[in-house]
């Protein structure tokens, strides 16, 4: 199983080639996404002037064709671990890449992105790009 990151969502549902040709090399693997992955996506689309429907529609149904894994007690305490580690060391990232990464960890599953910036200082996570 791989975890679809937000940016690859949003890129895939704009149908970028490079996520379109990454999620056609991923066929005959679980992909899955998280309830964090879905605030985002879902947020980003409603925050704009006219809500784009069609737009708003295609994104509930990728979500709807994809397991999403949530964010539950083993993730939650992953994540707290992660973001306490990240503030004291001087490198913090957003709560909602640290919820992600915690629910990757929990369900040991890497995770697909262009935010390797981010995701590679969490100890432990999977990070692939595409």
């Amino acid at each position: 199983m791989i975890c679809l990151d937000s940016d690859f969502i949003v890129d895939f549902l704009r149908k970028k080639s490079s996520a379109v040709l990454k999620m056609e090399s991923l066929k005959g693997q679980t992909v899955a996404s998280t309830e964090v992955n879905y605030l985002e996506v879902i947020y980003g689309i409603l925050i704009k002037k006219q809500v784009p429907q069609k737009e708003f529609a295609l994104a509930q149904e990728f979500f709807d064709s994809v397991p999403s894994m949530p964010l539950d007690h083993i993730s939650a305490y992953n994540t707290a671990k992660i973001a306490a580690f990240l503030k004291k060391s001087g490198q913090e990232i957003e709560l909602s890449d640290t919820m992600i990464a915690g629910i990757c960890l929990a369900n040991n599953c890497p995770i697909l992105t262009k935010n390797i910036k981010h995701f590679s200082r969490i100890k432990g996570l999977k990070v692939e790009t595409y």
